[in-house]
């Protein structure tokens, strides 16, 4: 199959999976049905979503630490801490979801 071809089956497959988990996460943590979710933050975690994908589908592994340290960074505040618990696991949820994209794409589509 095609290098790009994969890559965007994964993709597209992948963002539409997150987007329902995303939405159950956001009820667990607030308890109401997708509040918190607006499409500038879908729009953002898609975005940082392919940041990743693509570095680790390029064996550039260590764009992990330097996504952490920005996401660190933007997201410090000591304010709310179900504020902050939603935004880690929401971090750690869409980590995960690229590194499996990339597993998928290796492991399957490649």
């Amino acid at each position: 199959m095609n290098h790009w071809i994969s890559i965007i089956l994964v993709l597209v497959g992948g963002e539409a999976l997150s987007v329902l988990l995303f939405w159950i996460l956001s009820k667990i943590f607030t308890g109401k049905d997708g509040a918190g979710i607006s499409k500038r933050s879908v729009f953002k975690g898609m975005v940082e979503r392919l940041f990743l994908f693509f570095a680790l589908t390029h064996d550039l592994p260590h764009v992990l630490t330097l996504l952490g340290a920005l996401k660190i960074a933007t997201r410090i505040k000591d304010e709310n801490k179900i504020s902050n618990d939603y935004f880690l696991v929401g971090n750690l949820l869409s980590i995960s979801l690229a590194i499996a994209y990339f597993i998928i794409w290796r492991e399957v589509l490649k």
